[in-house]
């Protein structure tokens, strides 16, 4: 979703920074959204609350709530995705090969 809205927005991204910290996503306060979003999977709470203040800190308190509020729509959807044995899209395949992500083999199309 991210890729086709930089797209669609003429902007450039690199989604490399997804799984290397030390690429530059191209995304305004990026390495805050990741450490936000990390902070969200690993359900830490102690790194929460710093990854959320420095999110507020360099984008604002809406950006951080309309982060959070991605971040959940994300999980659900995975949750929901992966109980009904959806399988992922060849071109995801593609994506996740592109990033060094295993996809396992249950949801290989």
């Amino acid at each position: 979703m991210l890729r086709v809205s930089a797209r669609r927005t003429g902007r450039t991204i690199d989604l490399r920074a997804i799984v290397d910290p030390s690429v530059d996503s191209g995304l305004a306060a990026g390495g805050e959204l990741l450490a936000f979003t990390d902070a969200a999977i690993d359900q830490d709470a102690g790194s929460m609350a710093e990854a959320r203040r420095r999110l507020v800190e360099t984008a604002g308190e809406e950006a951080a709530l309309r982060a959070a509020a991605v971040a959940g729509n994300f999980q659900m959807m995975n949750r929901l995705l992966d109980a009904i044995g959806v399988r992922v899209r060849r071109s995801s395949m593609k994506l996740a090969e592109e990033l060094g992500l295993s996809v396992p083999d249950h949801l290989h199309p």
